[in-house]
């Protein structure tokens, strides 16, 4: 797959971005505050409702009762990822008049999110949109909620396929999986980033002679148990048997999970660099990713990092212009994909749903109206695993030619 098409097609789109983004600033992860925007109801609203949303706890409604409210649940508060999410998905609903509210538990754990449901569910809301923090557990409320009427779409991290709609997919699993490991691989040898954007025929030119010493990937994740992050390994180690690897990357991921918290993330990739076995880090985390680049900057590391993270908040460990030397950095390039329109993807297959017009199985579809840059779009669910799934996107590669244009965006 050759990602600088990918990139040149989707930029005009991405360029919407800028217009209203709601997010976190902090020096690490960015879990800890949010950055007001510039303009009112399309930048989120106001201070106070900027303040809700750094809590978790945002309603869109100036009424206490959620009746009929569109929840949207993250994996947990603090989290600039989630919050980009319900920001696209916020908007959407607005847009089709409708009042979409954002909970999400103080800690990244089943229990945590499986109480919190059983609140919504009572309070009688329309629909509930959720970034899982397990595979199982949920089953006895998500059937409380089939029994009450109110439909789940998973997003980011699936949902049991036996009690969802559909699962909002933000790109390929396997092309995720694939390009974080290209990705390691080629950062490790000192490649960068390649202008045609094909990393495999590059990662393929770089091993063919290549004779040194097996090349080590690192992994640092959310939580052992999270349904996302775990297919993305799974998916690495696919990638890693491709016989192109062999004898000279191993086939063996060192992984360590942060949990998506702060301080537990930098402690795991400070483990990294006290062992020093690894070449790369790959965090297919926002929060791990900015974790490790603030340790691997502050203990002067030779472990160079990849993964999946936001621009700004990676500005600091990674290059910023054309002209510069990635690999003085911590992070050469590193990916993402457009969280906001993930999230907007999410509200319209919801209302989508509720009005009969998309019930979910594969080949079912539903027409998503213009937003912002994107225009009104046909999305088709398709088969995935046990249960279907709708393709949003395509991995984005940031990198030293398009850095200093995202900072502000995303």
């Amino acid at each position: 797959m050759k990602m600088e098409d990918n990139n040149m097609k989707k930029v005009r789109r991405f360029l919407a971005l800028g217009l209203c983004v709601s997010m976190v600033l902090g020096s690490l992860a960015g879990c800890s505050s949010t950055k007001p925007t510039a303009s009112g109801s399309e930048a989120g609203g106001t201070a106070e409702t900027q303040a809700a949303k750094a809590d978790g706890n945002t309603s869109g409604g100036s009424s206490d009762s959620l009746e009929g409210s569109h929840v949207f649940m993250f994996k947990s508060t603090g989290n600039s990822f989630g919050d980009l999410m319900f920001e696209g998905f916020d908007e959407y609903m607005k847009g089709e008049g409708q009042n979409a509210v954002y909970k999400s538990p103080a800690e990244t754990t089943v229990a945590a999110q499986v109480q919190l449901l059983d609140e919504l569910i009572t309070q009688k809301v329309a629909s509930i949109t959720i970034s899982t923090n397990g595979d199982t557990g949920y089953d006895e409320v998500f059937k409380k909620a089939k029994e009450a009427g109110i439909p789940i779409t998973s997003i980011d991290s699936e949902a049991n396929p036996e009690y969802r709609v559909t699962h909002i997919n933000q790109a390929e699993v396997q092309d995720i999986g694939s390009n974080l490991v290209q990705a390691g691989v080629l950062i490790t040898l000192g490649v960068d980033y390649p202008e045609d954007g094909d990393m495999k025929a590059a990662v393929t030119k770089a091993l063919s002679d290549y004779s040194q010493d097996e090349i080590k990937l690192g992994v640092l994740s959310a939580s052992i148990d999270t349904p996302v992050q775990n297919s993305w390994i799974a998916a690495m180690e696919k990638e890693l048997a491709d016989p192109v690897y062999a004898g000279k990357v191993s086939p063996d991921l060192d992984k360590k999970y942060g949990n998506d918290d702060l301080t537990e993330s930098t402690t795991q990739a400070q483990a990294f660099i006290a062992e020093n076995k690894v070449d790369c880090i790959i965090s297919p985390t926002t929060v791990g990713i900015a974790a490790a680049g603030q340790s691997l900057k502050s203990a002067n590391s030779k472990i160079k990092l990849t993964g999946l993270g936001l621009p700004s908040e990676m500005q600091s460990f990674m290059p910023a212009k054309a002209d510069e030397d990635a690999f003085a950095y911590v992070c050469p390039y590193m990916m993402l994909w457009d969280v906001i329109h993930l999230g907007a993807v999410a509200a319209a297959s919801t209302l989508a749903s509720l009005d009969k017009s998309f019930d979910g199985k594969a080949g079912s579809s539903f027409t998503m109206k213009a937003f912002r840059d994107y225009p009104e779009e046909k999305y088709e669910a398709y088969q995935s695993g046990d249960g279907t799934a709708v393709l949003a996107g395509q991995p984005y590669i940031f990198y030293k030619e398009n850095m200093v244009e995202w900072i502000s965006k995303l």
